[in-house]
């Protein structure tokens, strides 16, 4: 149940399974986790992943936050890490780390 994630080797792993991130995985993952208690919303992550000011389209966010959730289900079989709430943000589930 309890996953550990080093950034330097962008991998997620716990005692039998491991992934390893892609750069923008890796620093979405690393945004998260350095928020983990709290919400991110999806202009902060767009800024601290791409540098995107304001009137960006979320659209390239979303399609990553989508593969990294894929790869986490199918990888190391936990579905919902990754939470969205509207007008909040993105937010690990804690219950899964």
């Amino acid at each position: 149940k309890y996953f550990l994630y080093d950034p330097s080797t962008r991998k997620l792993s716990n005692k039998r399974l491991s992934i390893r991130f892609t750069e923008k995985e890796s620093q979405i993952f690393t945004c998260l986790v350095e928020n983990k208690n709290s919400y991110i919303s999806k202009k902060n992550l767009l800024y601290n992943v791409w540098s995107y000011g304001e009137a960006v389209d979320t659209h390239t966010l979303e399609t990553h936050v989508y593969a990294l959730r894929k790869k986490i289900e199918t990888k190391l079989n936990i579905k919902d890490l990754i939470m969205f709430e509207e007008k909040k943000g993105y937010y690990l589930n804690k219950s899964m780390l």
